[in-house]
């Protein structure tokens, strides 16, 4: 029968790890990356965060780490993940707080619909969820990024991640990704090395691409003008893949850029080291 270990484990908030494949900062808060550090001779680790598998990375010799995005709305306090080696190991750690500040957005004319859509856009809006979860539940065994990822575009951000937003006054869900100002036709740059899992057209999103960068972690570019890969396709770090827009619930044209962990939105900034 397989053993159980539980640990307690101290995440260091201060400490940033850059032995690893991808250097990050732990900050265990909603929005934030857990990095949980464990030892194991095993050649392949897992992880999992409610039977959900996470992001491993091999530091050196014996030293691992496993990756956990933690949701935007997940509760606080103490949490634990399942490392699986030669047998089951249980990891805790602390889900702190961290308050984000609000954004008030307002929409005119034909806009307007992106705050009270019609029922025939209702329908639009529900068979596009199912498309745009799919690429967000992925989870290949490849890790295709390799050290810190860079901006796709080099604007100024207009839009915070975590921002509590209002359109017309209305309450919306948190911003889940970073806003870059930048003219329509500004080129948008692959952050890191990745795989097209989509591309398309959709009510909110407007023109949009999500690359696979392995292990549960895809990134998302939204509004764009146009896209220039196509599904399927791999990209490299600094690969040209589209260009800025105002397409889908945009006042203006700019890059919303997103990153995916575990499925969960994560802040992009802490796969800069920023």
């Amino acid at each position: 029968m397989k053993t159980l270990k539980k640990i307690s484990l101290l995440l260091l908030l201060s400490s940033t790890m850059t032995l690893a494949s991808i250097p990050i900062k732990n900050t265990p808060v909603p929005g934030g990356i857990a990095v949980i550090d464990f030892k194991t001779n095993h050649s392949n680790p897992k992880a999992f965060y409610r039977k959900v598998p996470l992001y491993v990375q091999h530091i050196k010799n014996d030293h691992w780490q496993a990756l956990l995005g933690i949701p935007l709305m997940e509760k606080l306090g103490k949490k634990s993940i399942t490392v699986k080696d030669f047998s089951n190991h249980i990891f805790e750690f602390e889900i702190k707080k961290h308050t984000y500040e609000e954004q008030h957005i307002t929409l005119k004319g034909k806009k307007k619909k992106y705050v009270n859509p019609t029922d025939a856009h209702m329908q639009r809006i529900k068979k596009e969820r199912l498309i745009l979860s799919k690429p967000r539940m992925t989870f290949s065994t490849q890790t295709l990024a390799d050290g810190a990822f860079t901006r796709p575009v080099d604007g100024p951000t207009t839009g915070a991640f975590g921002l509590k937003r209002f359109y017309n006054g209305q309450a919306r869900r948190p911003h889940a990704g970073l806003d870059y100002a930048g003219n329509t036709g500004t080129a948008i740059k692959a952050p890191a090395n990745g795989k097209v899992l989509l591309t398309g057209r959709y009510f909110f999103n407007g023109n949009a691409i999500f690359l696979d960068h392995g292990q549960g972690l895809v990134s998302v570019y939204i509004h764009l003008d146009k896209h220039l890969v196509k599904q399927g396709q791999s990209v490299k770090q600094g690969e040209i893949i589209g260009m800025v827009g105002q397409t889908g619930r945009a006042t203006g044209p700019h890059l919303h850029w997103g990153i995916y962990l575990n499925r969960t939105a994560v802040n992009p900034n802490l796969l800069m080291g920023e």
